[in-house]
């Protein structure tokens, strides 16, 4: 099972509570170079920067018992230098930088201080369960 479809199966109650959601998820990782996401980071946050990755919510229903939840977009490059710079393995960094992303697709955003709070808490709690049961040699120390 891959990293993602994990990450997905943690965040269930986040998802059942998604108006529309029956059955199926769909989300879809593009990767990207950095001059490209530096773009897309301009173009949708409106900061000129390169960033590990970005979440669009999509939020419809494909045919059947489908959900199309979103597209993440992630910069290797980026995830990498975070990590580094976090003192993180890259499959730890990798990991977190997933789940935040994932998350945003669900609803969870941190532009006020309680918001950020609840989704950092979230975050952590996912990780956790990630490292003990599904992943046992990711770390224990993204912060």
């Amino acid at each position: 099972m891959t990293l993602v479809v994990h990450i997905v199966h943690l965040i269930q109650p986040e998802l059942t509570a998604v108006p529309g959601i029956r059955r199926a998820v769909a989300l879809s990782c593009y990767f990207v170079p950095a001059s490209q996401m530096r773009e897309l980071n301009r173009d949708h946050r409106g900061s000129d920067s390169t960033t590990d990755m970005l979440s669009f919510p999509l939020g419809y229903a494909a045919p059947g018992t489908g959900w199309v939840l979103g597209d993440i977009v992630i910069c290797m490059d980026a995830v990498e230098s975070k990590a580094i710079s976090s003192g993180n393995s890259l499959e730890d960094q990798l990991a977190f930088s997933l789940i935040h992303s994932v998350l945003h697709l669900v609803g969870f955003d941190h532009m006020e201080e309680h918001d950020r709070s609840l989704m950092e808490h979230r975050e952590e709690e996912i990780f956790a369960k990630l490292a003990q049961v599904d992943r046992p040699y990711l770390a224990r120390n993204l912060a």
